[in-house]
């Protein structure tokens, strides 16, 4: 399944339905998917992607800062020129409809279960044949304490150190899981 992450700062305008949309410079979203919503390092609420624009920044109107949740679209812009550092060229308008969860949930229990990360990588450590790079990844995690972290100490690009931590944490837990030991 597809995700959209958010900072928690927007976890409220989610929430209350006064964010019915989003601007990213990229996406791999389209319409009609189904998508998990992070909030905060939270999974909030599960959304359905109602369409995606691409538009020239000096573009959006006020009907596209109002769907994000933003008073004027000069709010909105001074946000993207914020995250981004300058303002990009073109953008993605994504709208969407939000279902949220009544309890929300923490992303590794997706993927791990209710395992512990921290012991999945130090028994994965202990009890699996792991490559080189798997290793290094885990002891990297475990040295760390969070994948935000290790990922920053690898240098280069953040969110593909970030999935590449995330996929040796993943393959360890099945491995663990496929041998009786998760």
């Amino acid at each position: 399944m597809k995700h959209l992450e958010f900072k928690g700062k927007y976890r409220e305008a989610l929430l209350s339905g006064r964010k019915r949309a989003t601007v990213r410079v990229r996406t791999n979203l389209k319409k009609g998917d189904t998508v998990l919503v992070h909030s905060g390092g939270e999974i909030i609420g599960e959304a359905r992607i109602l369409e995606v624009v691409k538009k020239k920044v000096n573009e959006l109107d006020e009907e596209d800062a109002m769907l994000d949740g933003f008073s004027t679209v000069e709010e909105l812009r001074s946000e993207l020129l914020q995250h981004y550092g300058t303002l990009p060229d073109e953008v993605y308008v994504i709208k969407f409809e939000l279902f949220p969860f009544r309890k929300t949930a923490r992303p590794e229990a997706l993927y791990y279960g209710e395992r512990d990360l921290k012991r999945i990588a130090e028994e994965a450590l202990k009890k699996l044949q792991l490559n080189e790079e798997e290793r290094k990844l885990l002891e990297l995690y475990l040295q760390a304490g969070s994948i935000k972290r290790a990922a920053a100490m690898l240098g280069g690009s953040f969110r593909r150190n970030r999935s590449r931590i995330r996929e040796a944490l993943r393959r360890a837990y099945r491995k663990l899981v496929e041998r009786g030991e998760a």
